[in-house]
């Protein structure tokens, strides 16, 4: 019943939620949860602390690393109905640590509206810890793990445009002996020796509500993405947009765990699937093992088959890291495979596998991909997996796969031309916003003309003038009213009061002698309202006694009222006559297209040059500016910029030393000073090793002049090299150096701290 009220409870508190961001962005996120635990674990209820980071591939799917470690939890022999209760009230109740690391799937449903579930899918390891010493005695710490699953039900509620608050409800399954946390030195054992062996591999049930502050860099939201904005998202990631199906031929080569009687081979084959966006997809694969260790079409009688989730780290056209999870069935077919030291009796069974992959594209549709993965079998009787309880009933195998993609699709939105539709669209916005002032303005300025009002006249003329200056994109052309308007001397126009007045007159005659010429009333209604204005602001200013002034202004707005009566009649005329062009052509039923200019006179348009590359951006008024170059050096994907892959060297240390070599992505974020660097690398040697790592870092500032630029980080990841194997926390210190381009880096990165040294030199890559 409690846990019915929390469902319900987590349902209504959703009434404020909406869906994350697009893109591929970075998510970290702080939880803390309430542990209702399977009262055959013998541990109390209590609270679990823990953060997660990882990746969010659009709207719907994220992949998350995660970590919990338990806070001030107890076993305890309450509720058990076989304890007497002098048992019960004696028993001495101890401190119990309990440790999860593993990783999650997480898929959202973008319901666009206020409430937004998602559904939660992980796996990962649990570490017990419990003191099992005698009263009395010197602490004696018992350690055990557990294989763990568990499947989640949440909510999102939006707080920020980044940060929302995530509120879920959780059952976590996994196989477990009571004894390693019932079990006590020196206690009488006899009253529960018997429901222990009883019990030693019970399945438990761990229920749990939890809430956390997720934070998003990168990425934007749904309502930010334009239909030019998802039309270079597909130009840039591959020129294929929506459902795509994948053919991938290809071969894989299998490095077998040393315990298990499989023999290292070759495989070939291939996986099939389709893209559901630009970040994930589904595949199935088949490959049929080659006889020697060798490529081949002699084939063995092993076979592996299954399916795989792809999630790519980026849309760009350049390098394109990706991640895999999936798991299948690895087929030794029965009486016929012969393994390693042509032993027979291989068990088929299930897998598991995770791994870290690359595509390079070599065309628009073709790509060559390579990846490397770890699969994990049970190491129990009959390949039980089910049953698995320790993460040491497990063997681990590398793969590793390499072929050619095929991209078959719908071909992505043509960017030139909505590029030019948006432009054409802005221009007739701004256009028409003149436009409407500019139609106010005239209106104003009748009214001005009929009250023979010249103060409002030369303003509204003034603001006029300016608009069209600037709808057009040109300066106003010089005009000469009169060759005796030449003589000036600085700012001031030499001219006596008779000239004045006789280059008025013949500005007015001569606009009436040139109505019968092919120039429109605008034409001559402009000349006039020039000359209005250099009379009333200009240099001709100064020539006129004020009565003189008034006078000529008059003399100009009479001529000009004139002109503007005209011109309403012709208005009047054309609206009519349009209007009944339009009926006509309704009547008949025609396609026409009739343009009347009344003036007999047209003015082409001004012609846009656009560059040849442009990248559209929104300044902070709303308006469209185009540059013909990018604004960063990397590629940028929404928020998300890629600034090249690297490649690297250098040394681990554990219980044993080898070299390395690697491969490391490097990503920013626009408006943040954090930068996302994933990498891969191999540790060859006697036994081959690997890492996959995630770390997120922040560079700081130093004193200018040094050609240091140091940087610190945190992250996560699974490594196994020199005989340590472990899925921890990372720290990250390094700098790169103010040489070559500021591509030079070197740093430490110490793996669960202090299991695993690693020290890194490398040089990143412009691509």
């Amino acid at each position: 019943m409690k846990k019915l009220i929390i469902i319900c409870a987590l349902a209504l508190l959703g009434i404020n939620v909406e869906a994350q961001m697009k893109d591929v962005t970075v998510t970290l996120q702080p939880t803390a949860s309430y542990n209702w635990f399977d009262k055959n674990t013998a541990i109390e209820n209590g609270v679990m602390f823990g953060g997660r980071i990882g990746f969010g591939f659009g709207e719907a799917i994220e992949l998350r690393g995660v970590y919990e470690i338990s806070n001030d939890l107890n076993n305890t022999v309450e509720g058990f109905d076989i304890f007497s209760d002098d048992f019960v009230n004696n028993f001495n109740s101890r401190k119990v640590d309990i440790e999860r690391i593993g990783g999650e799937f997480k898929a959202n449903i973008p319901t666009r509206g206020t409430f937004v579930p998602y559904l939660t899918l992980g796996a990962g390891v649990q570490k017990l810890k419990v003191d099992i010493a005698a009263v009395g005695a010197s602490s004696n710490v018992q350690k055990s793990e557990q294989i763990y699953a568990n499947l989640g039900l949440g909510t999102q509620i939006k707080l920020g445009n980044r940060l929302f608050l995530n509120l879920e409800v959780k059952n976590t399954v996994f196989n477990m002996n009571p004894a390693s946390v019932l079990y006590q030195e020196g206690q009488d054992q006899s009253t529960i020796e018997g429901w222990l062996n009883d019990n030693n591999n019970s399945r438990m049930y761990n229920w749990s509500a939890l809430a956390g502050l997720q934070l998003y860099l990168g990425g934007r939201s749904p309502e930010e993405f334009s239909a030019l904005d998802r039309a270079y998202y597909r130009k840039f990631s591959g020129g294929l947009g929506g459902f795509k199906l994948i053919l991938e031929p290809g071969g894989a080569y299998v490095n077998f765990d040393n315990d298990s009687n499989l023999s290292d081979s070759y495989f070939l084959g291939g996986k099939i699937g389709f893209d559901l966006n630009q970040y994930v997809g589904i595949r199935g694969f088949y490959y049929q093992a080659t006889k020697d260790e060798k490529i081949s079409t002699d084939w063995d009688d092993l076979a592996m088959y299954g399916g795989e989730f792809i999630a790519k780290l980026n849309v760009s056209r350049g390098l394109v890291p990706y991640l895999t999870v999936g798991g299948g069935y690895l087929n030794a077919y029965k009486g016929s495979y012969i393994g390693k030291d042509q032993l027979t009796g291989a068990s088929s069974g299930y897998f598991a596998k995770g791994g870290l992959g690359l595509n390079v594209p070599v065309g628009r549709n073709v790509e060559i991909y390579g990846d490397a993965s770890m699969l994990f079998t049970s190491d129990r009787a009959n390949n039980d997996l089910e049953n698995t309880i320790a993460p040491s009933e497990l063997k681990q195998h590398t793969m590793y796969t390499a072929g050619i993609r095929f991209q078959l699709g719908k071909r992505g939105d043509d960017t030139d031309e909505i590029l030019e539709d948006k432009i054409d669209q802005r221009v007739e916005d701004r256009t028409q916003v003149y436009q409407n002032r500019i139609d106010e303005l005239e209106s104003e300025l009748s009214d001005a003309y009929k009250n023979n009002d010249t103060k409002k006249a030369v303003a509204i003329i003034e603001e006029k003038k300016a608009l069209e200056r600037e709808q057009d994109g040109r300066q106003e052309p010089k005009t000469t009213l009169s060759k005796t308007a030449k003589d000036v001397k600085g700012s001031r126009v030499e001219m006596t009061p008779k000239e004045l007045e006789d280059l008025i007159e013949k500005v007015i005659k001569g606009v009436d002698e040139e109505s019968r010429k092919p120039q429109t009333i605008d034409d001559r209604m402009d000349r006039l309202e020039r000359l209005l204005l250099e009379i009333n602001t200009g240099a001709y200013r100064e020539n006129l006694s004020p009565a003189r002034q008034d006078g000529a202004s008059k003399q100009i707005m009479d001529k000009l009222n004139e002109l503007d009566s005209k011109m309403d009649k012709t208005t009047d005329k054309v609206n009519a006559l349009g209007l009944s062009m339009m009926l006509g052509n309704q009547n008949q039923n025609q396609d026409k297209t009739v343009i009347i200019n009344p003036s007999q006179q047209t003015t082409p348009a001004p012609q846009m040059t656009r560059p040849s590359t442009t990248t559209v951006v929104t300044d902070k008024d709303g308006n469209t500016i185009l540059q013909s170059e990018p604004a960063n050096t990397g590629v940028a994907t929404g928020w998300v910029v890629n600034e090249g892959m690297s490649v690297f060297t250098g040394v681990v240390i554990a219980d044993d030393v080898s070299m390395i070599i690697g491969i490391r992505g490097n990503y920013a974020f626009t408006n943040s000073p954090f930068k996302f660097m994933p990498d891969l690398y191999l540790a060859p040697g006697k036994n081959t090793g690997f890492g996959i790592n995630a770390n997120v870092v922040i560079p700081f500032m130093v004193n200018a002049g040094i050609i240091l630029e140091p940087y610190i980080g945190l992250g996560l990841g699974y490594n196994d090299a020199v005989g340590v194997s472990t899925f921890s926390p990372n720290l990250v210190l390094g700098t790169t150096f103010n040489v070559f381009g500021g591509k030079l880096f070197a740093d430490y990165t110490a793996h669960n701290f202090i299991d695993i040294h690693r020290i890194s030199l490398g040089y990143k890559l412009k691509f």
